[in-house]
């Protein structure tokens, strides 16, 4: 029987955290690694190892203090939290653009379990053909393919304005969990989890951290520079 644990109360940032732990976990079972610290491992995500012990603490035990973790049954662990050997993953994307045909093609999400069954559009130049060997149906097909593969994951890579419509259709399929790519929000029953994930801004925050970057780096410069003339 495969191990459950309980996911109520855990904040978003832990499981984000998690995932950035489980890749780290992932990557030194491939170079041989037997054991890892809990500051080794914050140590390559960037967090403190205090932080490290408390998000695991949050799904339970994984090692004793002092002793380190034993590497290869962490990352089976974490792999149990996010349901990797429990369920495979069936997926459909909707909206076969440039994003749309990027995430199919996408070697990393199938290796962890999530498998694309299904594409959808609206374009007849794209509907009958395969994208990276996935079948593109028409949108108005959605809920029959959906019901019929038993997906459980949709994602939308469509223009805004559509975003909303579509996930209804998802949900009224029997979807069980939507990955937005829209700009825009979408609202969707309480059991039918939905995670936004808009690129541009990540790219906007990530010019807000080189700009900090670099004016930290300017200030400290700047004292190096007032000292030595002090002297």
């Amino acid at each position: 029987m495969v191990p459950t644990y309980k996911s109520d109360g855990v904040p978003k940032a832990t499981i984000a955290r998690m995932g950035m732990y489980l890749r780290c976990l992932t990557y030194l079972e491939q170079q041989g690694t037997v054991t890892i610290s809990s500051r080794e491992l914050a140590d390559m995500t960037g967090v403190t190892g205090e932080q490290v012990r408390r998000d695991l603490s949050s799904f339970g035990r994984f090692g004793k203090r002092g002793s380190g973790y034993d590497a290869k049954r962490l990352k089976t662990e974490i792999e149990t939290i996010f349901g990797r050997g429990a369920e495979r993953w069936t997926c459909c994307i909707v909206g076969v653009g440039s994003l749309g045909t990027a995430l199919l093609a996408s070697r990393t999400i199938q290796k962890w379990g999530f498998k694309y069954v299904a594409a959808f559009d609206t374009d007849p130049d794209k509907v009958g053909t395969r994208v990276e060997h996935v079948p593109v149906y028409p949108l108005s097909d959605l809920k029959t393919i959906v019901r019929r593969e038993g997906i459980a994951i949709g994602a939308i890579t469509t223009p805004g304005p559509s975003a909303r419509g579509i996930a209804r259709m998802l949900w009224e399929a029997g979807i069980r969990g939507i990955l937005n790519f829209s700009p825009q929000s979408i609202k969707a029953p309480e059991k039918i989890p939905v995670l936004s994930v808009d690129l541009s801004q990540e790219f906007l925050k990530l010019s807000f951290y080189i700009q900090s970057a670099e004016q930290r780096a300017r200030e400290e410069q700047a004292e190096i520079i007032a000292a030595s003339h002090a002297d």
